[in-house]
Protein backbone atom coordinates (compact mmCIF):
# COMPACT_ATOMS: atom_id res chain seq x y z
CA UNK A 1 0.00 0.00 0.00
CA UNK A 2 1.24 3.50 -0.81
CA UNK A 3 -0.29 5.88 1.74
CA UNK A 4 1.71 8.79 0.36
CA UNK A 5 -0.63 9.28 -2.63
CA UNK A 6 -3.73 9.58 -0.49
CA UNK A 7 -1.89 11.69 2.10
CA UNK A 8 -0.82 14.10 -0.65
CA UNK A 9 -4.38 14.43 -1.95
CA UNK A 10 -5.72 15.02 1.55
CA UNK A 11 -3.00 17.57 2.34
CA UNK A 12 -3.89 19.62 -0.74
CA UNK A 13 -7.61 19.48 -0.05
CA UNK A 14 -7.37 20.29 3.63
CA UNK A 15 -5.04 23.25 3.83
CA UNK A 16 -8.06 25.15 5.21
CA UNK A 17 -10.20 24.30 8.25
CA UNK A 18 -12.80 21.55 7.87
CA UNK A 19 -16.12 22.55 6.39
CA UNK A 20 -18.77 23.05 9.03
CA UNK A 21 -21.72 24.67 7.30
CA UNK A 22 -21.14 24.00 3.62
CA UNK A 23 -20.75 20.67 1.90
CA UNK A 24 -17.28 19.96 0.48
CA UNK A 25 -17.04 20.46 -3.28
CA UNK A 26 -17.86 17.32 -5.24
CA UNK A 27 -14.38 17.39 -6.80
CA UNK A 28 -12.83 17.14 -3.30
CA UNK A 29 -15.07 14.22 -2.37
CA UNK A 30 -14.25 12.46 -5.65
CA UNK A 31 -10.51 13.04 -5.19
CA UNK A 32 -10.48 11.45 -1.74
CA UNK A 33 -12.81 8.61 -2.77
CA UNK A 34 -10.80 8.01 -5.93
CA UNK A 35 -7.54 7.94 -3.98
CA UNK A 36 -9.02 5.41 -1.56
CA UNK A 37 -10.31 3.21 -4.41
CA UNK A 38 -7.03 3.41 -6.34
CA UNK A 39 -4.94 2.44 -3.32
CA UNK A 40 -7.31 -0.38 -2.44
CA UNK A 41 -7.19 -1.81 -5.96
CA UNK A 42 -3.41 -1.55 -6.21
CA UNK A 43 -3.10 -3.24 -2.81
CA UNK A 44 -5.43 -6.00 -3.97
CA UNK A 45 -3.46 -6.57 -7.15
CA UNK A 46 -0.16 -6.56 -5.25
CA UNK A 47 -1.41 -9.03 -2.63
CA UNK A 48 -2.89 -11.35 -5.26
CA UNK A 49 0.31 -11.35 -7.30
CA UNK A 50 2.40 -12.16 -4.20
CA UNK A 51 0.04 -14.46 -2.30
CA UNK A 52 -2.66 -15.56 -4.72
CA UNK A 53 -6.37 -15.30 -3.91
CA UNK A 54 -5.68 -15.67 -0.18
CA UNK A 55 -3.77 -12.38 -0.39
CA UNK A 56 -6.79 -10.85 -2.08
CA UNK A 57 -8.97 -11.87 0.84
CA UNK A 58 -6.62 -10.02 3.20
CA UNK A 59 -6.53 -6.94 0.95
CA UNK A 60 -10.31 -6.77 0.64
CA UNK A 61 -10.85 -7.11 4.38
CA UNK A 62 -8.02 -5.88 6.62
CA UNK A 63 -6.33 -3.56 4.13
CA UNK A 64 -9.63 -1.93 3.15
CA UNK A 65 -10.54 -1.32 6.78
CA UNK A 66 -7.09 0.11 7.54
CA UNK A 67 -7.19 2.38 4.51
CA UNK A 68 -10.69 3.58 5.45
CA UNK A 69 -9.55 4.32 9.01
CA UNK A 70 -6.47 6.22 7.78
CA UNK A 71 -8.54 8.26 5.34
CA UNK A 72 -11.10 9.01 8.03
CA UNK A 73 -8.38 10.11 10.45
CA UNK A 74 -6.91 12.45 7.83
CA UNK A 75 -10.19 13.94 6.62
CA UNK A 76 -12.70 13.52 9.44
CA UNK A 77 -14.95 11.83 6.88
CA UNK A 78 -16.32 8.30 7.02
CA UNK A 79 -15.27 6.30 3.94
CA UNK A 80 -16.07 2.64 3.40
CA UNK A 81 -17.47 0.08 1.02
CA UNK A 82 -21.03 -1.16 1.51
CA UNK A 83 -23.07 -3.91 -0.12
CA UNK A 84 -26.55 -5.42 0.02
CA UNK A 85 -24.76 -8.78 -0.11
CA UNK A 86 -22.08 -7.98 2.45
CA UNK A 87 -19.41 -10.55 3.14
CA UNK A 88 -18.21 -8.64 6.20
CA UNK A 89 -20.92 -7.45 8.63
CA UNK A 90 -19.09 -4.10 8.85
CA UNK A 91 -19.99 -3.51 5.20
CA UNK A 92 -23.73 -3.63 5.79
CA UNK A 93 -25.41 -0.48 4.44
CA UNK A 94 -27.33 1.93 6.63
CA UNK A 95 -30.87 2.93 5.53
CA UNK A 96 -29.62 5.75 3.28
CA UNK A 97 -26.97 3.55 1.66
CA UNK A 98 -29.47 0.74 1.04
CA UNK A 99 -31.85 3.14 -0.67
CA UNK A 100 -29.05 4.41 -2.91
CA UNK A 101 -27.88 0.85 -3.68
CA UNK A 102 -31.44 -0.03 -4.74
CA UNK A 103 -31.41 2.99 -7.06
CA UNK A 104 -28.03 2.00 -8.47
CA UNK A 105 -29.39 -1.48 -9.26
CA UNK A 106 -32.20 0.07 -11.30
CA UNK A 107 -29.90 2.54 -13.05
CA UNK A 108 -27.40 -0.13 -14.06
CA UNK A 109 -30.15 -2.56 -15.09
CA UNK A 110 -31.50 0.11 -17.46
CA UNK A 111 -28.14 0.15 -19.26
CA UNK A 112 -26.39 3.03 -17.51
CA UNK A 113 -22.62 2.42 -17.41
CA UNK A 114 -21.95 3.95 -13.99
CA UNK A 115 -23.88 5.39 -11.07
CA UNK A 116 -23.13 7.85 -8.28
CA UNK A 117 -24.97 10.23 -5.99
CA UNK A 118 -23.94 13.27 -3.98
CA UNK A 119 -26.34 15.21 -1.80
CA UNK A 120 -26.81 16.83 1.58
CA UNK A 121 -29.23 14.98 3.85
CA UNK A 122 -30.50 15.36 7.39
CA UNK A 123 -30.24 12.30 9.62
CA UNK A 124 -31.25 12.43 13.27
CA UNK A 125 -31.30 16.22 13.16
CA UNK A 126 -27.73 16.44 11.80
CA UNK A 127 -26.76 17.49 8.27
CA UNK A 128 -24.40 15.27 6.30
CA UNK A 129 -22.93 15.41 2.82
CA UNK A 130 -23.27 11.90 1.39
CA UNK A 131 -21.47 10.56 -1.67
CA UNK A 132 -21.81 7.06 -3.10
CA UNK A 133 -20.30 5.53 -6.22
CA UNK A 134 -21.29 2.15 -7.58
CA UNK A 135 -18.73 -0.68 -7.54
CA UNK A 136 -19.21 -3.17 -10.35
CA UNK A 137 -17.79 -6.66 -10.58
CA UNK A 138 -14.68 -6.90 -12.75
CA UNK A 139 -13.17 -10.17 -14.01
CA UNK A 140 -10.60 -10.25 -11.18
CA UNK A 141 -13.42 -10.05 -8.59
CA UNK A 142 -14.79 -13.43 -9.72
CA UNK A 143 -11.82 -15.15 -8.07
CA UNK A 144 -13.61 -14.66 -4.74
CA UNK A 145 -17.09 -13.40 -5.68
CA UNK A 146 -17.95 -15.64 -8.62
CA UNK A 147 -19.91 -18.87 -8.73
CA UNK A 148 -18.48 -22.24 -9.67
CA UNK A 149 -15.23 -20.67 -10.88
CA UNK A 150 -14.13 -19.82 -7.32
CA UNK A 151 -11.31 -22.26 -6.47
CA UNK A 152 -12.12 -24.70 -3.65
CA UNK A 153 -9.25 -23.46 -1.46
CA UNK A 154 -10.67 -19.92 -1.74
CA UNK A 155 -14.18 -21.14 -0.89
CA UNK A 156 -12.73 -22.84 2.19
CA UNK A 157 -10.82 -19.71 3.32
CA UNK A 158 -13.85 -17.50 2.78
CA UNK A 159 -16.10 -19.92 4.65
CA UNK A 160 -13.69 -19.91 7.60
CA UNK A 161 -13.36 -16.12 7.69
CA UNK A 162 -16.99 -15.33 6.80
CA UNK A 163 -19.27 -18.21 7.86
CA UNK A 164 -22.39 -16.29 6.77
CA UNK A 165 -20.94 -15.15 3.44
CA UNK A 166 -23.54 -14.26 0.81
CA UNK A 167 -21.19 -12.30 -1.48
CA UNK A 168 -20.86 -14.97 -4.17
CA UNK A 169 -22.49 -15.84 -7.45
CA UNK A 170 -21.73 -12.56 -9.20
CA UNK A 171 -21.04 -12.05 -12.89
CA UNK A 172 -18.88 -9.40 -14.57
CA UNK A 173 -20.75 -6.09 -14.58
CA UNK A 174 -23.02 -6.86 -11.62
CA UNK A 175 -23.34 -4.26 -8.89
CA UNK A 176 -21.10 -5.44 -6.04
CA UNK A 177 -21.86 -2.49 -3.79
CA UNK A 178 -20.72 1.09 -3.44
CA UNK A 179 -18.04 3.32 -2.06
CA UNK A 180 -19.71 5.48 0.59
CA UNK A 181 -18.44 8.81 1.95
CA UNK A 182 -20.23 10.59 4.80
CA UNK A 183 -19.25 14.09 5.95
CA UNK A 184 -20.80 15.62 9.08
CA UNK A 185 -21.63 19.25 8.35
CA UNK A 186 -22.98 20.45 11.71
Amino acid sequence: MKPFALTAIVAVLFHTPAWSAEAPPLDSIKAVAGGYAKQLKSGLLEQMSKNGPEGGIVACSATAAQLGAETSAQTGWSIKRVSSKARNPLAMPDAYEQEVLNGFEKELASGKEDASRYEVVREGGVRYARFMKAIRIEPLCLTCHGGNEVPSNVVQKLSEKYPHDIARGYQVGDLRGALSVKVKLD
